[in-house]
């Protein structure tokens, strides 16, 4: 199936609800920031092949952001793979953020909170498949998100042409082909993520990689135990503290600065939940392991730029 979705078909005053409608339409529930002004411009071109869709999409930039909320209703799980194409995206998961030139890929989880900011002018193509299908391709898919593949030279431009050649073709009748096709683009989804461990990149072993996931799940477990610290996460996972910050450094960061992502990410949310509107925020500081309402307010700031009280006001819905 091939549809296209364009902010010129409408009339100016429509082109932003237009646009989230076809952006929460096309990939999954999303947040979008985006100006406001009728200059606004979008297009989407979607090629939907077996249970793979790709896509091509450009517009006058802004940010589109996947909540914890939006997790929580989504019923679908996915991966999701951006090749740059014009100008920069930049895409921010699990604290880390990483930003795409012409001809560089990064994939990102749909079941994680995510942040896309893209540069005026940009243009780029998106694969989108079932977690569970890639998961069969490659099952430690989760370990090489966020990493930038570099696609100007080597694989990454191999993978990179191919899937630009590949995702021109238009699904027709031959059910068969279509298979294919989604196949071989499934296939370069998978090689992309593979070429994320070049040499140098630190491939890590199976071993690091379970341990790594197990700590991760952990995290997501207790991070509302105020109590709860690297320490504990060592415990919880059955490792020394040294060995548990060498895995957290294969991914660039600390096991205490995954701890206190989650939780701000996590009060982050709450705090323009409408469900949670009759606590203040010192309760949901609280609920989300801090128990220091001055430490986290400097923290949250540092993090997101503004006061947890001014990210309520502006940010709830």
């Amino acid at each position: 199936m091939l549809a296209r979705y364009d902010t010129d078909l409408v009339p100016p005053r429509d082109r932003i609800a237009y646009w989230r409608e076809v952006v929460c339409a096309n990939y999954v529930q999303l947040d979008c920031e985006i100006g406001t002004t009728p200059e606004v411009r979008g297009a989407i071109e979607i090629r939907r092949l077996s249970d793979l869709s790709v896509s091509e999409v450009s517009g006058t930039g802004g940010k589109v952001i996947r909540r914890p909320r939006d997790i929580r209703r989504a019923t679908e799980e996915f991966f999701l793979l951006s090749l740059q194409l014009e100008q920069t995206t930049t895409i921010s998961q699990r604290g880390e953020r990483t930003t795409l030139r012409p001809g560089d890929m990064a994939a990102y989880s749909s079941t994680e909170p995510y942040e896309l900011s893209m540069q005026d002018g940009f243009r780029q193509i998106v694969l989108q498949i079932p977690k569970a299908a890639l998961l069969r391709r490659m099952p430690d898919a989760e370990l090489a998100l966020g990493r930038r593949i570099d696609g100007s030279t080597g694989s990454g431009h191999l993978i990179g042409q191919s899937i630009i050649q590949f995702g021109k073709y238009t699904p027709e009748g031959n059910e068969r082909l279509n298979d294919h096709v989604a196949d071989v683009l499934a296939g370069l989804f998978s090689a992309a993520l593979s070429s994320a461990s070049a040499p140098g990149a630190g491939e890590l072993s199976s071993s690091t990689q379970m341990l790594l996931l197990r700590s991760q799940a952990a995290i997501r477990h207790h991070f509302r135990d105020a109590q709860f610290d690297r320490i504990a996460l060592a415990q919880a996972v059955g490792v020394s503290v040294r060995r548990l910050n060498e895995i957290f450094a294969t991914q660039d960061t600390s096991a205490s600065d995954a701890i206190r992502e989650t939780r701000l990410q996590m009060a982050a949310d709450e705090l323009t939940d409408r469900r949670k509107a009759g606590l203040t925020v010192s309760d949901i500081a609280l609920r989300n392991g801090f128990n220091n309402f001055s430490h986290f307010s400097t923290l949250f700031r540092k993090r997101f730029q503004t006061s947890p009280r001014d990210w309520r006001r502006t940010s709830g819905k």
